[in-house]
């Protein structure tokens, strides 16, 4: 495990990367994640690989970070930062559920310091102004929510989603080690995240993705997870060049359920 500060923050991480000006695969986890989701990943993983516990999360949770500094703007130059201090020059940047949304605009902001974006479950934020309003309310009553019964009622809650339900078929060791992930997260930073990075929160930017047409873009979605397929074919008919996956026999979190294939689809994109 390795840290590096980065505008008064502390980012913790896990590597293998032995040439930086190689391809490397970055991975973004989710909301309420840490850099070990993609453990079972990248267990016997050939490639070299950086991931990252995002602002707040995780590792990163023991200090105290201003409401503000959890923008998407910041957390993606953040990361810039990070890439260039580490001498990434061949990125390959996969981003989950959340992590994907930073993706999507770290792609859009720093295009030149990336060469393959790997989508999983993921959009590009709420296009109708009336439900992205909605979301907003819906993000700041979570974050209330969060701070009034703690982690421990809260992630209860969350892991009773229908989003989550198939993450239940996994064995009792894997869900027990992301169960617990969960309620280690600090809730200040879990309600700063979703206040100032949520859904409702971050920008609008399906009208700009037809700007990453000239990238390879890989978009992989679960079958199990019918939102997150329909919003993987409008990624698709926004970016014409990606490419979409449906993973059968899974739901949302592809690289939890269905660790081997998920190392094997990255591996086949070099």
């Amino acid at each position: 495990m390795s840290k590096i500060t980065i505008n008064g923050v502390d980012y913790h991480y896990q590597t293998k990367i032995t040439d930086p000006s190689q391809h490397v695969f970055v991975m973004l986890h989710g909301f309420l994640g840490s850099k070990h989701d993609f453990d079972k990943s990248i267990k016997d993983f050939s490639g070299q690989y950086l991931t990252i516990d995002l602002l707040g999360f995780a590792d990163n949770r023991q200090q105290s970070i201003e409401p503000s500094r959890f923008s998407q703007s910041q957390q993606i130059a953040d990361l810039s930062q990070i890439f260039t201090a580490l001498s990434l020059k061949n990125i390959y940047l996969c981003g989950y559920s959340m992590g994907g949304r930073i993706a999507i605009a770290f792609a859009l902001k720093y295009p030149q310091m990336i060469k393959h974006l790997i989508l999983e479950s993921t959009t590009a934020g709420i296009a109708d102004k009336e439900r992205r309003l909605q979301r907003q309310i819906h993000d700041h009553r979570l974050a209330d929510k969060v701070l009034q019964v703690g982690m421990d009622d809260f992630i209860h809650d969350w892991e009773n989603m229908p989003l989550f339900a198939s993450q239940k078929n996994t064995s009792e060791t894997d869900f027990a080690f992301m169960h617990q992930q969960r309620i280690d997260q600090d809730p200040t930073n879990v309600a700063n995240s979703l206040r100032e990075m949520g859904t409702g929160q971050q920008p609008n930017h399906w009208d700009e993705l037809d700007t990453l047409n000239d990238l390879p873009v890989d978009i992989i979605a679960g079958e199990k997870d019918q939102k997150f397929v329909k919003i993987g074919h409008l990624l698709q008919q926004k970016i014409p060049s990606a490419k979409l996956s449906i993973v059968s026999g899974v739901g949302h979190n592809i690289h939890f359920e269905a660790p081997k294939y998920f190392a094997d689809f990255l591996m086949k994109l070099v």
